[in-house]
């Protein structure tokens, strides 16, 4: 059991990337008081632990009860990022801010796109769910998964508030040009998950194509 626990704790936190995913929180809260951004680093852990505490428990199922592949949530949520990335890199952070000082404006973004599909996306959500089937009969408590979104929500809001402590110490220009090299990853990223759901959806078409493909091709003898 221990051992079962540290592997999928590890493998959970390193699909999440709760360091690479602090700045662009810092980012989308930087508009706030210290106070306020230290709420939401709570919300949005509680978030992430919430939907996939979820996953574990009745993720499959409900994917299957709406006839949605994880490979089309996979590309879903590329374009979520995309789009996210583009308004990061094009500097548009004015009108943002102005909406996102609304407390509970804020928590839905942080909801939606930080929380799903950034951090617990397409990825995380499958692990636990293959945590859940692997480790745990069915019927029973998926403990092993619960063990290890705890962690993974835990190792998320230490990141997160090591960034508001240390963030604020940046300059405005720096953040500036940060804050457009995040841009440029979150489309990177988009593009990533979108492709990989998209080959994920064609791949059965592609490999009947390629059965048939012989057949069409083949000369008839004589």
């Amino acid at each position: 059991m221990g051992s079962e626990f540290i592997q999928a704790a590890v493998t959970l936190v390193a699909i999440m990337n709760p360091v690479g995913t602090a700045p662009i929180f810092q980012n989308m809260v930087s508009p706030l008081t210290p106070h306020r951004q230290r709420v939401n680093a709570v919300w949005a852990c509680i978030f992430i632990f919430a939907i996939l505490a979820g996953a574990a428990f009745v993720g499959q199922t409900a994917l299957n009860i709406f006839g949605v592949s994880i490979d089309a949530f996979r590309a879903a949520g590329g374009i979520v990022l995309g789009l996210m990335g583009l308004n990061m890199l094009q500097g548009r952070k004015s009108e943002e801010h102005e909406r996102l000082a609304d407390e509970k404006s804020i928590r839905e973004n942080l909801f939606v796109p930080f929380a799903m599909p950034m951090v617990a996306g397409p990825g995380s959500i499958t692990a636990v769910i293959v945590l859940a089937s692997t480790h745990n009969k069915p019927g029973l408590i998926p403990w092993t998964a619960l063990a290890a979104v705890a962690v993974g929500a835990l190792a998320t809001g230490v990141c997160l508030f090591l960034m508001l402590a240390f963030g604020r110490f940046i300059s405005q220009d720096a953040q500036r040009i940060f804050t457009r090299f995040m841009g440029l990853i979150l489309v990177a990223m988009g593009m990533q998950f979108l492709l990989s759901g998209a080959g994920g959806v064609l791949e059965p078409f592609m490999g009947n194509g390629a059965a048939i493909e012989p057949s069409i091709t083949t000369p008839e003898p004589g």
